[in-house]
């Protein structure tokens, strides 16, 4: 599958917005290009297709390391809800379990650095409702797993 600008136009902020049905995250979600004035860089629109081309392959270190992430935050959470820690901050052993409380937004392309190869995944999840999600995979690696924010760094 490749990446597609038929038929869109970029949205008020010139971007593309682009529904996309992604291997990883496992639904249709908009996988976004920023642009300089509405234009995008050719760079952009090969590393959207090579995402595309990669994207089995990077599935189960996506999902290894956002359950590492999620048993690192859900300790130090701990002593944040105290009594309530386990109603909050659900037990997972498996990322099957995990799967279950994250909801995948979307996929961002970096616009910074074409040596960057920087894309970022965005997730919805149970433990940090304001803030969500964000993987942050640069040159083919998971670069980090953090809040949202994290994925549009680049």
């Amino acid at each position: 599958m490749s990446v597609s600008l038929e038929g869109i136009e970029p949205d008020q902020y010139g971007r593309y917005v682009i529904p996309y049905k992604s291997k990883i995250l496992e639904k249709e979600v908009f996988l976004t290009i920023p642009t300089d004035n509405g234009i995008i860089k050719e760079w952009q629109l090969i590393l959207a297709n090579q995402f595309c081309e990669r994207e089995e392959r990077l599935r189960e270190i996506v999902y290894k390391s956002i359950l590492t992430h999620y048993l690192n935050v859900a300790e130090e959470l701990r002593p944040q809800f105290g009594e309530k820690y386990q109603q909050l901050v659900h037990p997972v052993e498996s990322i099957a379990q995990l799967k279950e409380l994250i909801t995948p937004a979307g996929i961002y392309i970096g616009e910074l650095e074409p040596a960057e190869e920087a894309i970022g995944l965005l997730f919805e999840c149970t433990w940090e409702e304001e803030h969500g999600l964000g993987v942050l995979i640069n040159n083919w690696n998971i670069k980090e797993v953090s809040h949202q924010d994290v994925a549009f760094t680049i």
